[in-house]
């Protein structure tokens, strides 16, 4: 099988939706003789879920393990520039020969579960198994495990963990995971396992609330971010006191103005988990922690260019502050996003200092229309125009931003971001970490 070939098996996959519920999981676990590959040694597993932050937290935590000397995988949902990202081992994406092999490994099992009431898996559930599958055949030590959508019902909520993250409790998903914070709280804290700790960042109280109940069912002790956990932060590095042991003079790679509160969560959490053998190298796991696509910096010409997935409310509003911290007053904005997300809070917190709006499809079957996009943006008193072409919008987008010397932001769906940094990359743009807004 060939690496299309293995795009397009799984691209099949899609027509069967997101269905969020273990069944189908560990039946194809099962009929893929993978069962062990999700126990509690075979490899060690750091589990993360969150509405913001997971992703870095994710990202933070395989470059910790492999700084420590572990062979460590990692997994991202959603992938920004290619359908690789997904699955890592070493801080590396899997090469195309190992994806297609393992489509062709796992197709089988895949095939037999279409011949039963439970039907075939879904796209995500595939792509999670393709993970376990790999992480096994490389022998790899420790994975980081980032969720899907939710917790208690994603694909990935088949491990037993060694420790677990909560990194936030945000506005995300409502339709599906539930109408309160509590509500949302409660399907991110199904990750929870007896005597599996998990570390919880910084939550509204009814959030907290929730997740100190289940908690209590399940009997997994919890350590808060400034709570069991003492953190502090000079806004340059931070400490961290997990009990009797302390780690001083940190400092996360990422940008952002929450990257400080990420990379200490990942540290208490590799840590709680027993992953962190030598503390002299955790800052050198921070150094190496790379992930796409949030506040990504880059510069064509001389437009200085932010690529940021944010799209919910709780993220628009640390991207505006962390545009602030940066010096940035005005920007031009390319933007749009999927179905499910609320449109109006999120462009609402980001209103202030956006000069010109340009709205651009996106190649995803739950992408908003352009037009219906930049409708809602013009009644919350945005200067919009929507395009039917993404290469048209980037056109525009740095036509703008050059004729008014501000620099080009996108944001809205790590779909649109992957799509315009590609589309950068070919014009000619620096790469990620060559670049400073």
């Amino acid at each position: 099988m060939t690496f299309a070939e293995a795009v397009a098996m799984i691209d099949s996959c899609q027509g069967r939706g997101w269905r969020l519920d273990l069944d189908r999981m560990h039946a194809l676990l099962g009929l893929a003789e993978l069962q062990t590959s999700v126990g509690p040694d075979s490899p060690k597993f750091l589990h993360v879920a969150g509405t913001n932050g997971k992703g870095s937290v994710t990202a933070t935590l395989q470059s910790l393990l492999t700084a420590q000397g572990h062979l460590a995988g990692g997994y991202f949902s959603p992938y920004v520039y290619r359908i690789t990202e997904r699955i890592q081992l070493g801080n590396r994406e899997i090469t195309e020969e190992d994806f297609a092999l393992a489509v062709e490994s796992l197709l089988p099992a895949a095939r037999a579960m279409e011949k039963t009431p439970l039907e075939g898996p879904t796209e995500f559930e595939f792509k999670t198994a393709m993970g376990f599958w790999y992480w096994a055949e490389r022998g790899a030590d420790w994975v980081a495990l980032e969720v899907g959508l939710g917790g208690r019902l994603d694909a990935t909520n088949v491990v037993r963990p060694r420790a677990c993250s909560i990194v936030s409790i945000g506005w995300d998903h409502m339709a599906i995971l539930g109408d309160t914070l509590g509500k949302i709280a409660a399907e991110k804290a199904g990750i929870l396992k007896p005597g599996v700790p998990a570390v919880v960042g910084r939550v509204d109280p009814e959030a907290e609330e929730s997740i100190r109940r289940i908690a209590g069912e399940v009997g997994a002790p919890l350590y808060f971010l400034g709570r069991e956990l003492q953190y502090q932060t000079d806004g340059i590095t931070f400490e961290i006191e997990i009990g009797e042991s302390s780690f001083k003079g940190l400092k996360p790679k990422l940008k952002g103005g929450k990257q400080m509160e990420n990379a200490a969560v990942a540290v208490a959490t590799a840590w709680l988990g027993g992953a962190l053998a030598d503390p002299s190298q955790i800052q050198a796991g921070l150094d190496r922690t790379r992930i796409p696509g949030r506040f990504e910096q880059r510069i064509l010409g001389s437009v200085p260019i932010i690529l940021d997935g944010a799209h919910n409310i709780d993220s628009a509003e640390v991207l505006r502050e962390t545009l602030a911290a940066e010096g940035i007053e005005k920007v031009v904005l390319i933007t749009n996003m999927l179905e499910g997300h609320e449109i109006e809070p999120f462009y609402r917190s980001l209103r202030e200092g956006v000069e010109r709006v340009v709205v651009s499809p996106i190649d995803f079957y739950r992408a908003r229309d352009p037009h219906q996009t930049a409708e809602s943006l013009a009644q919350l008193s945005f200067h919009a125009e929507a395009t039917q072409d993404p290469g048209d919008a980037l056109d525009r987008g740095l036509r703008h931003a050059e004729a008014l010397g501000v620099p080009l932001l996108v944001t809205g769906s790590f779909y649109l971001v992957g799509e315009m940094g590609r589309r950068l990359t070919q014009k000619g743009a620096s790469e990620p970490g060559e670049a400073t807004a």
